[in-house]
């Protein structure tokens, strides 16, 4: 959305001014546009075209493995009906040569049955015995004429194989139709006596495949290539999906076409890849936009607190010196005012006086660590002892608050690279902010651990917490929930930790406790 309004907005800046006298100036836009304009084509609407493409080819793919499937169910059902046909045929005659090798005398008989079965199967054009030398001799068709098919190729080839015989397509010559003629030779003591033939009509035959069709179209071809039966129910033969089967006897190819339902089947499903990428990557391109927005708001508040801390830190550096020197005066006068004013209300006014000179004081001490980084010499210090140096401070203090101290060292010595009395500092003051947070008592932890690379100092105490809406404060300059707090000790403790490449998180629950964790680097 930012990146359309920003568009819109140097759209509308540039034609707005066409009508005044800012063209010149406002006319600088037309880049920042134009670079806009390429960035969103390339990581939007490229990158959509790309993967609409690469999607619809799969779904095509899998249109096409759909379509194929139901061409090769609908190809094996209608070569399984044509086998089948052919088969019942090949068994019907030899039937009939069964029979006539039984009533070879008397073939009256036979003749009726001719028939009775083209009588009651259309498909059939007629049933004819021929004896060895191609005459036929009975037919179930009226033979106005002498009818020798002995120089048809099947009809040789079941002489000479002794076995049935198929024909191609061809013309009959008793009945003018296009036919098909299976033979069968007759044998009598391996002697054949004749063959016996049944042609197939094969527009019948057409017919029947035309019951069964659905939205497919079958194409009976023989080995020739030559088309021998044909369907069409399709409205289109364009981008058509074909199975093709092939028959033993007679031999047969049977193609089932099928054409996709939709003809723009490819644009279509194109069209909605594109619209839905495009969606989903222009959703994607404002959680990324979101996202840079958030982390860019997260860097420019780190950088104003960093100037923030610079800031105080140049006017810590600047003016903290001349604070403490008329400070020491004033103390010192107030000493000698003290000794000469020996009234009670006096001397209470001179004590309240001295404390909030201490406390300036206190707070300028704290400033001074604020202030630009000072040279120090690094020393290599066993963290250990550090903490034991200062818990008789620590133990001594929670005596006094009525609270339960408890300090676990670590087995192995713990070095770190830094100032002593800034290790000191840093668990001094979140000690002492854990105590102010048990008022009532409670109990202070305090722990030191290492691994392989980091020394880790923890102080958890059992007090009120601290509400998760103030926890992102706590290292904020002058951020303080104690009400005489000046705000700064976290902040100075942060900013040490910070000078040894270590950091520092704080975990609290209301009414439960505080767990800070310290992680600083092992000196190596």
């Amino acid at each position: 959305m930012d990146i359309l309004y920003r568009i819109y907005s140097a759209g509308s800046c540039l034609s707005g001014t066409l009508k005044g006298k800012n063209f010149l100036i406002r006319t600088h836009n037309i880049k920042p546009f134009a670079k806009i304009f390429v960035i969103y084509i390339l990581i939007a609407v490229v990158p959509t075209l790309i993967i609409s493409g690469i999607l619809t080819e799969l779904q095509m793919k899998k249109y096409e493995n759909e379509y194929k499937n139901k061409a090769q169910r609908n190809a094996n059902l209608h070569a399984t009906n044509i086998e089948n046909f052919i088969g019942e045929t090949v068994g019907r005659l030899e039937m009939l040569a069964t029979l006539i090798k039984v009533q070879h005398s008397s073939l009256i008989d036979i003749e009726e049955i001719f028939k009775e079965t083209q009588e009651k199967d259309k498909r059939f054009s007629g049933f004819y015995w021929a004896n060895s030398e191609g005459d036929l001799l009975i037919s179930s068709n009226s033979l106005n004429s002498p009818v020798n098919v002995g120089d048809r190729p099947y009809f040789q080839q079941a002489l000479k194989s002794g076995k049935t015989s198929f024909s191609e397509a061809h013309i009959g010559r008793v009945t003018g139709r296009y036919i098909m003629t299976i033979a069968v030779p007759v044998t009598e003591n391996e002697q054949i006596k004749g063959v016996l033939l049944a042609s197939l009509r094969l527009d019948e035959l057409e017919n029947t495949i035309k019951m069964l069709l659905k939205d497919e179209m079958i194409v009976v071809t023989d080995q020739s290539g030559r088309t021998v039966i044909e369907t069409s129910s399709l409205t289109s033969t364009e981008n058509l999906v074909d199975y093709r089967v092939d028959l033993k006897h007679p031999s047969w190819i049977i193609t089932a076409k099928l054409s996709p339902e939709n003809k723009h089947l490819y644009r279509h499903t194109f069209s909605y890849y594109l619209v839905a990428v495009f969606i989903i990557m222009n959703v994607l391109l404002l959680l990324i936009y979101n996202l840079r927005l958030k982390f860019k708001v997260k860097k420019e508040k780190e950088q104003n607190e960093y100037q923030k801390l610079e800031l105080l830190g140049n006017l810590a550096a600047s003016t903290a010196h001349e604070i403490r020197n008329p400070l020491t005066g004033i103390n010192g006068l107030i000493k000698l005012l003290s000794e000469e004013y020996l009234d009670k209300k006096a001397q209470y006014y001179f004590e309240v006086i001295q404390k909030e000179i201490i406390r300036i004081n206190a707070i300028v001490s704290e400033l001074l660590v604020l202030g630009k980084p000072t040279a120090y010499t690094l020393n290599t210090y066993n963290t250990i002892d550090i903490l034991r140096e200062i818990e008789p401070i620590l133990q001594s203090e929670a005596n006094y608050m009525n609270v339960q101290l408890s300090i676990s060292y670590s087995t192995d010595d713990v070095p770190i690279s830094c100032v002593q009395d800034h290790i000191k500092q840093v668990i001094l003051n979140l000690s002492k902010n854990a105590l102010h947070a048990m008022p009532d008592g409670g109990k202070l932890t305090i722990s030191i651990e290492r691994d392989t690379d980091f020394c880790f100092i923890t102080i958890e105490d059992t007090g009120v917490g601290i509400p998760k809406d103030r926890l992102d404060q706590v290292f904020n300059p002058f951020f303080s929930m104690k009400k005489h707090g000046s705000g700064l000790g976290l902040t100075i403790c942060k900013r040490i930790i910070d000078t040894y490449q270590g950091d520092i998180s704080i975990q609290s629950t209301l009414n439960k406790g505080t767990f800070v964790k310290i992680r600083i680097p092992l000196s190596k």
